[in-house]
Formats: C-alpha cells, structure tokens, sequence
C-alpha cells in the first residue's frame, strides 16, 4: 500500500460538475466503446482504507486491469469476466432452411435461406483453468451484460480470384434458459458461403456487440496556469480513461506529484466478442437440419450442389467403397450404402432366412377351406414366415469396428444398421418353387420382413403332395432350393434398385433373441452363453469385443442343447461383450414326424383333408404276367381305422383311384400307406404287400418289378 495521500489539483465537492463535463467528454465519441454514465462518479483518493460504491458485489468497480485476458479486478472484492460466447450442446434451436425462390441473372437458381442458432455466455476457457480448483470465490460474468448485435461474417473469393466477405446480421432474442437466439436472413452468393462455412471450412466467425455496466477508474485534471495543455477540455477538465473495457489500459502506479486526481465513473461499456463457429454444426445431430425448399418438397441437404444446382428429389445414399469387396471382408454381407446426412451405413445382408428365436422357428402353416370350383383337395394351405439378415454376428462386430477408419467417419459418429425395409416399387419373388405364389411385405419387429406362400391343387396334383414337396425342400441341406428375391429400400429417392437373396430353409436361420452371451470377469474372463430356445444350436465360432479390434475364437462346431448354457474361454480380460456365431442343429435327413418341432401347424379350421389315392398299372403287362385281376387294398399305417374303398385293375380298366379324408397332419407330414395286391393269375392266386407314402408320390405306378 502507499504511504502517502495525493492532493490533486480536483476541487473537492466538485462531484457533479465533474459528472456533467465526462458526459460531454462521452459525448464527443473520443471513447467509443463508453456509451453513457448511468450514476455518480466516486472520488477515489488513494486513501486506505479504500473508498468504494457500497453496492455489495453487484457491479464491478474496476481500479486496474487484471492483466489476464478477459478477466477484470475490482476493489470490491470478486473479480469479473469478460464473456466467451459459445453454442450449446445439440442446440435445439439451430435450422438451416434454403429456399429456391427463382433464377438469378447467369440461369442459375436463386436461393434464400434463414440461418437460426443460439450462444450462451460462458466463463472463457483460460480464465476458467485459471481458477480451477482454486479457493475462494469464483470470478463472475459481468453486470447488467446485453447483447446489442450479432453479425455473421462469410469470407468468399469473388470471380476475379479477390477475397471478399459477406455479412449479414441479426437482433438477439433472448430465451428463459439464459441463451440468446439469433436469425440471419441470407440470400444469393451468401447462402451456399454459409452451408460451406459451416459444414466444411469451418470458417464462419459471429461477431457480438454487447454492452455492460461497471465502475471505471479515470484520471480527472484541472489543468491550471502555467501548465501544458494536451487534448480538449470540457468545462474545465480533462479525462484519461484507462482500457476500453476489454484491455487494460497501461494504468500507471499512483504518482503524488501528479496534478489530477482519479474517480470510479459508472459507466456503460460497449465490448465487441469475436466467436469462430469452425464445425459446430457437423454432426449428425446437426445435418437433417440443413434443409432445402424447392417446387413444394422439403428435404435434407445432400452437399454443396444442391444450392448450386436446381434441387430436386434426391436420396442421401451412396454406396460406400471405402472398404473395398464387402462380401470379401464380411462373408455374409452383399453392399453398404452410405446415408450422407444422416452418417447411417446400412449393411445389406448376402441374404435373408427365417427367423429362429426363443420360441422356435418363425414359420407357421394354415390349412384353410378351398371352396372353388374343381378342388382336389377342398383346402389350401398358406405358409407364413419371417425373415431376416442372414449377417453372421461377427461380421457385423468386424465391420462396425472398421467403419470409425474409413474417411467418411471423419469427425462423425457413423452408426451401422441393417436395412429397414422393402423397396414397395419392386416386389420380391420366389424364384426357387413356380408351384406357390408368395408375397412379401415388411415384418413387424425391425429390420424384417414377412412372407407369405399359398399353395393349392394344381390339377392333377393334390395340394397334399405340393405341400409335402414344399417341406422337405425346406429342409434340403447344401443349396437351398426355396430361394427368392427382395428389394431393400433406402430412402424414397435412392434412383438403383437394391436387391438381396432371400432364403427359406431350416438349415440357414436367422438369429434373433434365442441365445445369450454374457462377459463374466471374475474369477477368471469367460462368456458365459445360455439358449433361450426349444431346439439344438450349433456354435461355430465367438468374438470378445472390446476397445480394439474383435478377437475371433472358434468353437468346433459345438453342440448347445436346448435351454442348456455353457462357458466359453475368453482370450482376453478387456472385453465388454461377446458375439456368437450359431445355426440351428437341424437332423439330416430330417424325419417328416419332426417338421412339427420347426414349423407350427394350426389345423383348428381344417383337420381333415380329402386326398386321392391312385393306382396305375397301365404300363403293366397284364398278359405277358399271366395276371388277369388285380384287386386292392390300402390301409393307413398310422390309422388303420380309415375306411377305404377297394380298388379293381385289370387289363382293360389299369387306372383307378379312390378319394378318402385323412388327418391334416398326415397330409402335410406323410401319408405311409401299406398296400396290399391280392393278383388273380394263370397260375392261382397270390398276395404281394408293399409299402407307399402318397403323400410323396400320390400315385402308385405299379410294375412288373413291384408284383415280384
């Protein structure tokens, strides 16, 4: 502290003719940052103790600069802040709506946009370190802080290669939660600058014009006779005001031999903050926010070329190539496509197969009444099944750890998916069985899709048999022959057409939510893996996934029972989760008793089917084997009970068949029938008993081999 007491030339209680003659000095704009006094000044003395506003900590009353930028010492005891002006978090308010209005004078289009975001004030990052973890009382914003006008400035280069920038600007709004929103009407040139700026050079600045309130220390002089006159006087006084309210102003230490004396003059202070936007307005949260208005449709921006361009439909899709042959790197997977606003990447599977789950197979048959007119059978029968990816889990962990090293994940968070939906405007077809008509739609759960199969008599094969048919080929090991095709759907706009195998076929199901694999640390890193469903899985092979790539383990192709768990190894103790790669563990041949175990037959509407049963012997010799009656008795082995008529062949009637009703149940899972020939000869009379499913072949072709 000084020892001493300056006795300046300022007459005392000369306050308010001190005041008046710094308002003319304000008046002159020789300051220009100082709007306007809204008190009395207060003489400051260099007295201890020191004299200050008795005005608690609400305005700063400023003696010197602190020398740290943006932060403000006060005699009052808090220091204060000088604002950094910074958009918040996933700013709520921010759009970016273009419009082509028209045609400019060059035949290009016209666009017009509204640019709309908030800033907060905040404490500025140095100042913010700077007291970190210190004691005592925080430095505070500064009072009474009003932000006048904001101002957009777009650096362009014009077309003789001459730097220019755009501007526009914008009043503030300010909202309940303390932030201040501002819109900026742009037009022409300016609104793809501002797109540009803000989505891939990252040089846009916002420039603030704010003001506030505080206590300023300035130098108040008398000059008197004999001394040197520098600058204007105002009623009889001169005024050095030290900073400009964001820098200090040199403000030298008290001198007892200068002829002044110092006073707090209130005072408002205009401040100018320049904030980079840089990228702000990248992320994904951020880009379907940038829209486009042209002939009545809305639409997210693409890039650059649709304001420089007339903008039409367009999809945000590309294929993405970053990663070279998908199906090379991921086995089970066709295509990626690239959603460029929204950073999706949608692995299109190689194929889509029927969902097995918790509660088994998602495939289900309905018998139900076929009242048209010359029906074999008097029923149909309609297949439902739902689909899904066939994409082994592994492939997808391999590829979503990938993806954060191709360049489009620059700065951006991408996020995977499977395809959502069908393509409407191109249906699926299955190819694989010309006897059903199928059709497809998208499933209920996500990223499936349902199918629906009819089959009905087709003259002069039963349903029966076509249905049977249908079902073992459901179950065919190697190359599945119920195959089809689908459409995946993108977006509205995408102009290609996306397509992708689907398959129907037990051997090749699609995972869902019929096993569990949980990471377990202690006492030693395992995974510990539960099926959730009614039938057998196959494990092939695992991934622990964790901070760095997949570590892929195989397994052998072991075998986990139903509703039964097992520990797998882990090879690692930073995992966090575990993937497996599983099918169903399907019997080969597959017997027809236990289709029932994968697919659900409801027969509640039909239980009962009349089914032929048809003997030819026309290709039969009837003379050279000395026959000269053949009569015929079938029975069903698995209900003797049903009551069928006997059939009568001879060489001149060597084709009959009979119509019986059996069980829905045999029909769909086999018909096996023992026949017995009781043949009238020129020999005498035998018996031959053979066995036949006609369900398989509703014709029993007899030969000369099957009477021996």
């Amino acid at each position: 502290m000084p020892d001493f007491i300056l006795t300046p030339v300022v007459p005392r209680d000369s306050g308010p003719e001190i005041d008046n003659a710094f308002d003319e000095f304000i008046a002159t704009g020789a300051t220009p940052w100082l709007l306007a006094r809204f008190g009395p000044g207060i003489d400051d003395n260099w007295q201890y103790p020191m004299p200050y506003p008795q005005n608690g900590f609400d305005i700063p009353c400023l003696r010197w600069e602190s020398g740290t930028p943006d932060l403000l010492d006060s005699v009052t005891g808090p220091s204060w802040y000088l604002p950094a002006f910074v958009v918040p978090t996933d700013d709520p308010t921010f759009s970016f709506a273009a419009v082509q209005s028209g045609v400019d004078p060059h035949g290009d289009p016209f666009n017009r946009a509204r640019l709309t975001f908030s800033v907060r004030a905040d404490m500025p990052d140095n100042i913010a370190a700077l007291y970190r973890g210190t004691p005592g009382l925080p430095p505070r914003l500064v009072p009474d802080l009003e932000v006048d006008l904001f101002t957009l400035s777009l650096p362009v280069t014009d077309s003789d290669g001459n730097p220019q920038t755009l501007t526009a600007t914008s009043g503030p709004i300010r909202s309940h939660d303390g932030t201040i929103t501002m819109s900026f009407d742009l037009k022409g040139d300016a609104v793809e600058a501002a797109y540009v700026h803000l989505t891939r050079s990252g040089n846009a600045v916002l420039e603030i014009s704010a003001q506030y309130s505080v206590y300023k220390t300035t130098r108040v002089t008398a000059p008197d006779v004999g001394f040197p006159i520098h600058g204007p006087i105002f009623h009889g006084y001169q005024f050095q005001v030290f900073g400009d309210g964001e820098h200090g102003g040199g403000e030298p230490p008290p001198n007892p031999y200068h002829l002044g004396g110092y006073r707090f003059m209130p005072v408002y202070v205009r401040i100018h903050r320049s904030s980079p936007l840089r990228l702000t307005f990248t992320t994904d949260s951020y880009r379907s926010r940038f829209t486009i208005t042209a002939d009545g449709t809305t639409r997210p921006i693409i890039d650059s070329s649709d304001l420089s361009k007339f903008a039409g439909a367009r999809s945000e899709y590309r294929e993405l190539t970053s990663l070279g042959n998908v199906s090379d790197r991921y086995p089970t997977l066709r295509r990626l496509y690239f959603g460029q606003v929204s950073g999706t990447v949608v692995a299109v599977p190689a194929a889509y197969g029927i969902v097995r789950g918790a509660k088994g197979v998602a495939a289900v048959c309905d018998s139900i009444v076929d009242d048209s007119p010359g029906t074999l059978t008097g029923c149909r029968f309609h297949f439902t099944f739902l689909l899904a990816p066939l994409a082994d889990p592994i492939d997808l962990a391999q590829l979503a750890a990938d993806l954060p090293g191709i360049p489009e994940a620059a700065g951006r968070q991408l996020r995977l998916t499977l395809p959502v939906g069908l393509d409407p405007h191109h249906p699926g077809t299955l190819d694989g069985f010309p006897a059903a008509t199928a059709v497809f739609a998208d499933g209920v759960a996500a990223h499936t899709v349902q199918i629906g199969v009819d089959i009905t008599d087709e003259r002069p094969t039963p349903a029966t048999t076509i249905v049977n048919l249908f079902l073992q080929q459901l179950a065919t090991t190697g190359a599945a022959p119920l195959f089809g095709a689908l459409a995946i759907r993108l977006d509205d706009a995408f102009p290609g057409l996306v397509r992708t195998q689907a398959t129907l076929n037990l051997h090749q199901t699609a995972d869902s939510d019929d096993l569990t694999a949980v990471v377990v640390a202690a006492p030693t890193p395992a995974v510990q893996v539960t099926n959730r469903g009614p039938l057998d899985l196959v494990l092939h092979r695992f991934a622990m996934l964790g901070p760095a790539q997949p570590i892929v383990i195989g397994l052998s192709d072991q075998v986990l029972p139903a509703g039964q768990s097992s520990t797998l190894p882990s090879h690692t103790s930073q995992a966090t989760a575990a993937v497996v790669s599983r099918t169903l563990n399907v019997p080969v041949p597959l017997p027809k008793s236990a289709l029932r175990n994968y697919v659900t037959f409801n027969t509640t509407t039909i239980q009962q089917v009349q089914h032929p049963l048809t003997i030819n012997a026309a290709g039969l010799n009837f003379d050279a084997t000395g026959i000269t009656r053949m009569d015929i008795q079938i029975s069903v082995d698995d209900d003797p009970r049903i009551a069928i008529p006997a059939l009568s062949l001879s060489s001149g009637h060597p084709i009959d068949f009979v119509h019986v009703m059996i069980p829905l149940g045999s029909a769909v899972t086999g018909l096996d029938c023992t026949v017995v020939f009781t043949l009238t000869t020129t020999a005498g009379p035998r018996t031959v008993s053979r066995a036949h499913d006609f369900v398989d072949e509703p014709i029993f072709v007899v030969t000369g081999n099957t009477l021996t």
